[in-house]
């Protein structure tokens, strides 16, 4: 059949039937006859967020009838994370899937599991240098372009909230250095810049160091806030420490005087946005990270097609969409719990 006949055949509304001769004789194996692989992701932060990513490895593995598992410290830990990542090498994996959030640590064990025959495709975060130096596909989200979506957003609501045209913005973060919370915040920055330019606003950015504790966290806002409540007109967290912002907003009745916004789907962020505690989130698709992730290995793996990046992108999640992602997002929250990460 050349192209020309291909053409009237679909100009004509031939159905699948109608192409069956050109594929008789020809067949693809199916997941179950498949080798059958063991696959290990590692991540550094073994919080609630991750499990979408488990449940996408899981699931990918149940279909292609891999043996999987997914580790990580309980809180952000870059030595203890590299111990695992070298662990899960000397487990002999056919892959793994790996976080990669500093420049320099992480290269070593990549090197070590693709001399090691292992293949590798990082997801969640790579930090810059690794894919020079490794060669390796990243599944996740581009965090200049997720950033600049987000320090635009919080000016639209700070100007709708106070109708202020100027004054300062925290950038919470959970861990300084953490190359894509530094780098939202660095695309931060930029938005709320692009939003001064049109605007001709003054908004200014500043980082807070916080942690993943929330009594922590908050004891935090509240020591800013009362020391310099007069100068804050928003909060924009570069994680999912804007639902704490939200909490303290609540319980200090705050909610009208700053604007909140954040990334990721988080339970008590999404509760926040419905409850007006918080005025949007970014989301990253997390499932994504996992099955996505889980299918270039298999792509790799199985035919032989090098894996390349994917970006899983910036979700916009506000009171307009609320609704239908709390409906989507409520498997997770079950999930959670059967992970013991509730």
């Amino acid at each position: 059949m050349n192209r020309r006949d291909l053409l009237k055949l679909m100009a004509a509304g031939a159905g699948a039937a109608a192409f069956a001769p050109m594929f008789a004789g020809m067949s693809t194996p199916a997941f179950a006859q498949r080798k059958k692989r063991k696959v290990i992701f590692v991540t550094h932060d073994l919080n609630p967020f991750f499990v979408p990513a488990i449940v996408g490895l899981k699931d990918f593995g149940a279909l292609a009838g891999w043996d999987t598992e997914f580790i990580g410290p309980p809180v952000h830990d870059t030595q203890k994370t590299v111990e695992l990542q070298y662990n899960a090498i000397a487990a002999k994996p056919d892959a793994v899937g790996f976080t990669a959030v500093d420049s320099e640590a992480f290269i070593d064990p990549i090197k070590a599991a693709q001399e090691a025959g292992i293949f590798v495709v990082l997801y969640n975060t790579r930090a810059p240098g690794v894919k020079e130096a490794t060669g390796c596909a990243y599944v996740g989200q581009d965090f200049i372009v997720a950033g600049n979506v987000a320090g635009y957003e919080i000016c639209k609501y700070i100007t709708k909230k106070t109708g202020r045209k100027e004054g300062k913005i925290i950038m919470p973060i959970i861990a300084p250095g953490h190359f894509a919370l530094e780098t939202r915040n660095l695309g931060g920055t930029q938005g709320v810049e692009r939003y001064n330019k049109e605007f001709g606003t003054n908004f200014t950015t500043e980082p807070l160091a916080v942690t993943t504790n929330e009594a922590e966290a908050v004891a935090k806002f509240e020591a800013k806030w009362a020391a310099e409540g007069d100068q804050i007109v928003g909060w924009l967290a570069s994680d999912f420490t804007h639902g704490f912002v939200g909490h303290m907003a609540v319980d200090k009745g705050l909610t009208d005087k700053f604007a909140v916004g954040g990334y990721d789907l988080v339970d008590f962020v999404l509760e926040g946005i419905k409850n007006g505690s918080v005025d949007f989130t970014i989301g990253q698709n997390p499932y994504a990270q996992g099955f996505l992730t889980s299918a270039l290995i298999y792509q790799g793996l199985e035919v032989g097609y090098p894996a390349s990046d994917i970006d899983t992108g910036a979700e916009l999640v506000d009171a307009t969409n609320i609704d239908k992602v709390m409906a989507r997002e409520q498997l997770w929250k079950e999930k959670a719990k059967e992970f013991g990460l509730g």
